[in-house]
């Protein structure tokens, strides 16, 4: 039996680099990982010990077959994260629990998919005047825009809502200045954290422009907060925090699923995500 196996995507086969430095950190202390592709009907998931979901990143494409996948996967295999995680954390509603659980979140207004919207009305129902509109089910740019009350932007999200549910969030100025900043936690512990620019592509760990960065102790409370108000302690969150127009950090989104951990980032970052998978290994062990 495999120890670990490291789920990726048919387009990253051999897995993002980054997530390769995980894999030859556990393998210098012994253990066995591979790498497979979530919607290969050959991979036989019960003959790995514990399987990390990593770079799955077209699951926002096939959303319902990926749930399907990782329900049945997590019923042969030890899921990280856990199934109950990965079901709540794929759609953006999530959001809205972390706000009713106190946690200072950026704001945001839904549409739900097949509604027919006058964009105008919600910008004016909400003051927002320069806005980001989203699918509610996504990752990194995809369907992602900045809008306003125009005609391309009603277009915009009226093409979105024929298959999404849609988030429209303000748009902070913040995220040019100061860019996002993504907060890595492992184990629960903060590890580090990454600046990330606004808008950014689909890509490997550090092919557009992050770099490591130093998170305030606002940033890492918000954070904090974030975690707190899970039922559990995931393996691994990336909590991405954006600064609001008084300089207050809030989650714009708390990632369980398949963010980069930008392990190059951090010299002990590798070694640290190996260690909590080392103690998983562990607690298996009879």
């Amino acid at each position: 039996m495999t120890d670990f196996t490291f789920v990726t995507y048919r387009d990253l086969p051999e897995l993002d680099p980054d997530d390769r430095l995980a894999v030859d950190a556990l393998r210098k202390r012994g253990f066995s990982v591979a790498a497979a592709v979530w919607d290969d009907p050959a991979v036989a998931w019960a003959a790995s010990a514990i399987s990390v979901i990593r770079s799955t990143w077209d699951y926002n494409l096939r959303y319902a077959e990926f749930l399907a996948w990782a329900e049945r996967a997590a019923s042969l295999t030890r899921l990280y994260n856990p199934i109950e995680l990965v079901r709540w954390n794929t759609h953006k509603r999530y959001l809205e629990d972390l706000a009713r659980r106190s946690v200072p979140v950026v704001p945001t207004h839904w549409l739900e998919r097949g509604a027919v919207v006058d964009l105008g009305a919600v910008l004016a129902e909400t003051g927002w005047t320069d806005a980001v509109a989203k699918p509610a089910v996504g990752l990194a740019t995809y369907g992602v825009r900045r809008i306003d009350a125009g005609s391309e932007s009603q277009a915009h999200v009226n093409a979105l809502l024929l298959q999404h549910d849609v988030m429209v969030q303000p748009f902070l100025t913040s995220v040019i200045s100061y860019g996002e900043r993504a907060l890595v936690f492992i184990d629960g512990t903060y590890s580090h954290a990454v600046r990330k620019k606004a808008f950014q592509a689909l890509a490997p760990a550090g092919l557009e422009d992050e770099a490591p960065v130093e998170a305030t102790v606002a940033e890492i409370q918000a954070g904090v907060a974030a975690l707190r108000a899970l039922p559990q302690t995931p393996l691994y969150a990336r909590i991405d925090v954006v600064l609001d127009e008084k300089g207050n950090p809030l989650v714009i989104e708390l990632e369980l699923v398949e963010p980069s951990l930008f392990l190059s980032m951090h010299p002990r970052a590798p070694e640290r995500f190996a260690d909590a998978l080392a103690r998983l290994a562990e607690r298996a062990t009879p």
